[in-house]
């Protein structure tokens, strides 16, 4: 009786090392890199492992640079209002009047900052295409990637924009990247 629960230990254990070759065997073969296709990697003597550095990449448009630099900058003048009004309601020396104020314009700019997200994204998922909506004083403008936009399309977007703010159709503006 012995015997056979040694043996039966024995294959299982055998079994979990085929299985674990197998497996070690099929991740060399699938990631194995092609000795004619790569390139060996860049030494430097001087690398720092996680150091961030400057990669070229063909697929970069400048229609994406725009989109990304404008996001980051309307992110930025956000974020730097945000502040202003922050400072403004923590500092002890001003008034009840103007803390209520600047209280006031901090959750318009939140709440143009949320519809800003919301109309984009609905843009976005409509379109199928990379936009910039910027909402400011009762003005909504729409930037989209050159041609892309369609008759249908400008319905849809100011269709859209109405019914989540309160612009009037007059107050719309939309762009396309030249």
């Amino acid at each position: 009786m012995k015997s056979r629960i040694l043996n039966k230990r024995q294959i299982a254990a055998g079994t979990a090392a085929v299985a674990l070759c197998a497996a070690v065997f099929l991740n060399w073969y699938y990631t194995k890199q092609d000795i004619n296709t790569t390139q060996p990697p860049e030494t430097e003597t001087n690398v720092n492992l996680g150091d961030a550095q400057y990669v070229s990449s063909n697929n970069v448009t400048t229609e994406t640079d725009y989109f990304m630099t404008a996001e980051i900058n309307r992110s930025k003048a956000h974020d730097s209002a945000k502040e202003y009004l922050k400072s403004i309601i923590n500092d002890e020396n001003i008034d009840e009047e103007e803390r209520e104020n600047a209280k006031k314009k901090l959750t318009e700019i939140s709440n143009e900052i949320k519809t800003e997200a919301d109309i984009q994204n609905l843009i976005t998922a409509r379109l199928n295409c990379k936009c910039l909506v910027t909402l400011n004083d009762e003005k909504v403008e729409v930037v989209l990637p050159k041609d892309t936009l369609g008759e249908d399309g400008l319905i849809a977007i100011k269709d859209i924009i109405i019914s989540n703010s309160n612009v009037s159709p007059d107050n719309i503006t939309v762009i396309e990247l030249k």
